[in-house]
């Protein structure tokens, strides 16, 4: 790991002045680059990888380190230093999961920037520009032969007596702001079996 507290570290790469060589060297150590295990995290994990060690960065590359709780108790313990998160999940690692800030990227992003610098130390980086909201996501054959087009229509397709099974990550089934939230919103609820 950098010899650079990961705060520190965030704010040297916020401000870009990690990508001057020899600014933040290998003399310490490397910069450990962590992802989360999904495939998503690991391609924006190989992108901090890539930027890094393209301006003369040494890394050590965790990438696909876990899950979130296993990445998130990673950096607050200081065994990485950089990592892609979404901002969606400062409500779940503040247990404010009812705040309507979280409606919000930038609100969300405020608030999660602000109680983790405070409580821990961490900087959150400048946010990508791109959207990654929890969609369902339904086989063709399937809404072509139903008319399933929007979520109201699917839940209407599941109240009367629609079959469907879903394929999702934990942290989708879990997540108050994913399933359990569309749940409520559309007023549909899947069995475990579902």
């Amino acid at each position: 790991m950098s010899g650079l507290p990961p705060r520190l570290l965030g704010v040297l790469l916020g401000a870009g002045l990690a990508l001057l060589p020899g600014v933040v060297g290998a003399a310490e150590g490397k910069i450990v680059v962590a992802s989360k295990i999904d495939a998503e995290g690991a391609l924006l994990g190989n992108m901090i990888v890539t930027l890094l060690e393209a301006n003369g960065l040494a890394v050590e590359n965790k990438l696909q380190l876990g899950p979130t709780n296993i990445v998130r108790a990673a950096i607050i313990a200081g065994q990485i230093d950089i990592y892609p998160e979404y901002t969606g999940n400062g409500a779940l690692f503040f247990h404010l999961e009812a705040d309507p800030v979280w409606k919000d990227w930038a609100r969300g992003k405020t608030k999660v920037s602000s109680l983790d610098l405070e409580q821990n130390h961490l900087v959150w980086l400048t946010a990508a520009p791109a959207n990654n909201t929890w969609v369902i996501a339904a086989r063709r054959d399937l809404t072509a032969g139903n008319e399933l087009k929007t979520m109201s229509d699917f839940a209407g397709y599941l109240a009367e007596g629609g079959r469907i099974r879903l394929a999702a990550s934990a942290e989708f089934v879990e997540s108050p702001s994913a399933l359990p939230s569309f749940e409520a919103t559309y007023g549909f609820r899947l069995a475990g079996a579902q």
